[in-house]
């Protein structure tokens, strides 16, 4: 199961147990949009507990800070990034090896950090 840090995803009907597991790890659900993942989120413990409830693994991907897609497709360091610690301020492929693309990046954080 992939899951997109910060997106909206869905899970098999969960025990009550594994609910509000995932709930005190900082996963936040809504019942028309499912379950996510953010910042606020224990990633080790949410991946956790929903691969003992679902029986299978769980990859965590990030989005592209400059366009929103997901960035983790044709990342050449995808085997070696472990997403559950890395920022999810990521470029994906079609920004990553654009000329001045760090210049478009640096102006971008540099807007969400607060003075």
């Amino acid at each position: 199961m992939r899951v997109l840090i910060g997106g909206w995803f869905t899970l098999p009907r969960l025990g009550r147990e594994e609910f509000l597991l995932l709930m005190k790890q900082g996963v936040t659900y809504d019942r028309a949009m499912g379950f996510k993942m953010d910042s606020g989120t224990d990633l080790e413990l949410a991946v956790r507990t929903i691969r003992s409830a679902i029986g299978e693994e769980v990859e965590l991907t990030v989005r592209c800070f400059l366009c929103g897609r997901e960035a983790c497709e044709g990342c050449p360091y995808l085997e070696a990034c472990d997403r559950r610690k890395v920022s999810s301020m990521c470029l994906c492929s079609d920004h990553a090896p654009e000329k001045g693309v760090y210049d478009l990046y640096a102006k971008a954080v540099s807007g969400t950090m607060v003075s």
